[in-house]
């Protein structure tokens, strides 16, 4: 019998990749740009540990391709005579006078082969931008539907960072994009600080998993003295929906009297705007802004239901909108106003922070980039077999978090 046919729907996932066969409903195509270059050069930019584990990625862009093992091992055979590519561990020259069997070939293969295959079926990605947009979709739905899950101080930082994950999936094309704390951060007017604890909060809750940690590599060819480049690798961080969410409020509740469209009003990103920093109206102020309407009123109770906040707390920072042109009262409810962000910026004194957060981001990277490459440089076997001579004595001094100044890496002659 077929693995994972059978009465039962239930895929078995082991069986499936230990029988070599291609996962169902997977038309068979090629591989794509990246997976086919890991194949062909190897991991030219030093983002994988080993070749194992450039293996293993190529197992696992086989898979979601529709191949086989079969056609997995032809490929890897196919370059197995390529230094650097993935396939070069098949049937690598004697060394030492020690040689690969075919057995132990077969074996290694087929043990890659099966741990892509589960790893396919734990979390498969979305494949193309349809996919992609179907999975997004029902991510915001949920949301949508779990409105209390996103009122009070931390549920605003929460949804400002899930909406700012979303926007990073969209555009990366994929539900499991790298993204660290600060590159999350210039897509919110919260603090890194404030990103951070979100996220913490959003893998205990089930709305994130962590896929691979952060890290740093060295990559590249090597410096005349020995050294090479270095790479920060940011977290990878997957989006789904939590197993085991309470029951969602009544979508009739959610749904515009006047109009009755459902999901009418959604977070955009106007309400990222140095306005709507801490020292500004504050991010409750954007989320509402963001959720207004230019021309569709809209009642202070359908956006406490949409938003999670008391109603209280949505009328008090409405007319802090009011009080700078950016919200309109009327008779069904309330409009977004027609002041500019900009000035009203600039009359709070604010305009430019999220700019200023950027370039501070800029200078803690760069920083950190150089005291990791010196550190990376300096420790291990490569230090203790001469392999790295720096001109003169480099002392490490540990980058500090927040600075304006120019970057400079303390060097002390020898």
């Amino acid at each position: 019998m077929t693995p994972g046919t059978g009465p039962s729907l239930v895929v078995d996932v082991r069986a499936w990749g230990a029988s070599g066969q291609a996962v169902a409903g997977r038309p068979r195509r090629d591989l794509s740009a990246r997976i086919a270059g890991l194949l062909a050069e190897g991991d030219v930019d030093g983002v994988y540990d080993s070749r194992s584990a450039v293996a293993a990625a190529v197992a696992l862009g086989a898979v979601a391709a529709g191949w086989s093992r079969e056609d997995y091992a032809a490929a890897l055979r196919s370059v197995a005579h390529v230094p650097g590519s993935a396939g070069e561990w098949v049937e690598r020259p004697a060394r030492r006078a020690r040689r690969r069997s075919p057995a132990d070939q077969e074996r290694r293969i087929a043990t890659t082969w099966r741990r892509a295959v589960e790893r396919w079926h734990a979390h498969p990605p979305a494949v193309d931008r349809p996919s992609l947009g179907l999975e997004l979709a029902e991510i915001r739905h949920a949301m949508d539907l779990h409105p209390g899950m996103w009122g009070g101080q931390a549920g605003m930082g929460n949804r400002a960072v899930m909406e700012a994950l979303l926007g990073i999936a969209e555009r990366a094309g994929r539900l499991d994009p790298t993204a660290s704390i600060r590159q999350i951060a210039e897509h919110t007017t919260v603090t890194d600080s404030t990103v951070d604890r979100a996220v913490d909060r959003l893998v205990e809750l089930g709305w994130v998993r962590i896929n691979a940690g952060a890290g740093f590599v060295l990559a590249g060819e090597e410096a005349p003295d020995g050294g090479r480049a270095g790479r920060a690798l940011a977290r990878q961080l997957h989006l789904l929906i939590p197993a085991a969410l309470p029951a969602g409020v009544d979508p009739d509740t959610l749904a515009n009297p006047a109009t009755g469209e459902l999901p009418a009003l959604r977070p955009t990103s106007a309400g990222v705007h140095d306005v709507f920093t801490w020292r500004g109206l504050g991010g409750v102020a954007g989320t509402l802004y963001a959720r207004l309407d230019p021309r569709q009123p809209v009642a202070v109770g359908l956006l406490a239901a949409r938003s999670g906040f008391a109603r209280g707390t949505v009328r008090t920072h409405l007319r802090r909108l009011a009080e700078h042109g950016l919200a309109v009262a009327t008779g069904g409810g309330w409009v977004r106003g027609a002041g500019d962000l900009d000035q009203v910026a600039g009359e709070l004194g604010v305009a430019g922070t999220l700019a200023q957060r950027e370039e501070r981001h800029e200078v803690q990277r760069a920083r950190y980039t150089a005291y990791m490459t010196m550190f990376a440089n300096r420790r291990g076997w490569r230090q203790q077999r001469g392999l790295y001579r720096p001109a003169g004595q480099q002392r490490l001094d540990m980058p500090v978090q927040r600075s304006g100044g120019p970057l400079v890496v303390p060097i002390q002659a020898a």
